[in-house]
């Protein structure tokens, strides 16, 4: 390598990671703000009710492999083992939020990472990085509760499965990881169709990755077999599957008002999830016209994966909420809308076009004359740049109109010390109430309570 080359490299390199760190800080800071002050004060579902309970009631590391809904939960039982010997009760949620704000923000960082080899333009990868903390829809109940992480595992997944490591040392780390991720979210296991295109000799030091991904999908497998699972109201239609897909993925990358979408639907049906399929139609044809058999791989892997991620998740869940097709959407007031599957699902389907926009400018540099290719390149540039800045700007607008379900139950804080005066008087409660998004509560005696005073 010539000492300019090698300069350039080096340059790089600090660039990259000069990228990351701030991801990380901009991702966690920009979670942190999506919702009023005063949500980040209650807690969200199994973050109380199953997290924080078993921690009590049987030891946090004892349930760290303990299933639960049928399958495993890695991640957040992890981070509650780590805290829980030190949080003051009274104030969990804020802490909890703290720490998945600064996760969704190494989320983004690691998709930025792994995007390297298949989006090399910069301003591409960092608009996935954009896409992982500007959701519009994630911020109605998926961020800031350790319950939801598992939406980031199904995020990051085939970005992992398809990464290139340039070390054995980067390898085992990102085996790691993709261990964690899918003991974190069973759904992870369906992107083991990826690994085949991956076993050359030449993709050896991605063994261990896939050797991690298999052994955790093989645990969560068998933790879905002998865990049960609530049964949902009966199979969905695909007539249903694909219509709740468009009103819940679809629609709300752009607006995530559970009102505002009602309204839309009634005023104009599907015409706004059609409009927004445009766009990503178009890329997705660059992209399988355009771009490396890896990157035409990508494409499927990223289309497949909206469809997938989303069908698993209300086919496990179903209830007579998800039937679009059979009620007809003129009863969409009845019907769910904005239901937290179509994030991971959102996600993937909107990284098609700044994947379309990287292979655009990467095709600009292939032989050509010069001043065509300088003219081409200049203009491609320019319209790539304007794709990646349309899908920022449209959830970031999108953003301005979501909606927080923490504000069903009143502050954490002060039902905890008012639940803390009620244990020290004279004649305490045999137990005490919590209160838990949305619309729960955390029951818990006296001396499990007062157990917790830090």
């Amino acid at each position: 390598m010539d000492l300019p080359h090698r300069a350039r490299a080096h340059a790089r390199s600090w660039i990259e990671w000069a990228a990351v760190v701030t991801i990380i800080v901009a991702g966690a800071w920009t979670t942190w703000v999506r919702v009023p002050p005063d949500h980040r004060r209650r807690p969200w579902a199994e973050d109380a009710n199953i997290f924080l309970d078993e921690a009590i009631r049987d030891g946090a590391w004892s349930v760290i492999v303990h299933g639960y809904a049928g399958y495993q939960h890695l991640l957040p039982r992890l981070v509650m083992a780590a805290i829980f010997p030190f949080f003051d009760i009274a104030r969990y949620p804020m802490l909890v939020f703290a720490i998945c704000s600064v996760l969704v923000g190494a989320a983004a960082a690691a998709v930025f990472w792994l995007s390297r080899d298949l989006l090399p333009w910069l301003p591409a990868r960092a608009t996935l990085a954009a896409i992982t903390v500007l959701l519009p829809l994630a911020a109605q109940e998926t961020i800031g509760n350790l319950a939801d992480l598992h939406v980031y595992a199904l995020w990051i997944m085939p970005w992992l499965l398809l990464y290139r490591p340039r070390r054995w040392s980067s390898s085992v780390a990102w085996a790691a990881i993709a261990f964690l991720l899918v003991m974190t979210e069973i759904q992870c296991a369906f992107f083991f169709w990826l690994i085949p295109f991956r076993m050359r000799r030449t993709e050896a030091r991605a063994f261990p990755i896939f050797a991690a991904f298999l052994t955790g999908s093989v645990w969560q497998i068998v933790t879905a077999v002998l865990v049960a699972r609530p049964p949902g109201e009966g199979p969905l239609s695909i007539g249903s599957t694909f219509l709740g897909w468009m009103v819940n993925t679809v629609i709300p990358l752009a607006q995530a008002d559970p009102v505002a979408v009602r309204a839309l639907i009634h005023s104009s049906g599907l015409l706004v999830a059609w409009a927004i399929l445009v766009p990503v139609a178009a890329a997705t044809w660059v992209a399988l016209w355009k771009g490396t058999p890896k990157q035409r791989l990508l494409t499927v892997t990223l289309l497949l994966g909206s469809a997938a991620t989303y069908t698993g998740s209300v086919w496990a869940n179903s209830q007579d909420a998800f039937r679009y097709a059979e009620f007809g959407l003129d009863h969409i007031d009845t019907l769910t809308v904005n239901i937290r599957y179509g994030v991971p699902s959102g996600m993937l389907l909107s990284a098609v076009i700044p994947l379309a926009a990287a292979i655009l400018v990467s095709r600009t540099r292939e032989p050509t004359p010069q001043a065509r290719r300088t003219a081409t390149a200049a203009i491609t540039t320019a319209f790539a740049a304007v794709c990646c800045i349309a899908v920022v700007a449209t959830m970031w607008h999108g953003d301005l109109h979501t909606l927080s379900l923490r504000g069903t139950v009143p502050e954490w804080p002060e039902a905890v010390r008012a639940a803390m005066d009620q244990c020290g008087s004279t004649r305490p409660p045999e137990t005490v109430s919590l209160p838990v998004a949305p619309w729960r509560s955390l029951d818990l005696s006296c001396t499990e309570l007062l157990s917790l005073r830090r």
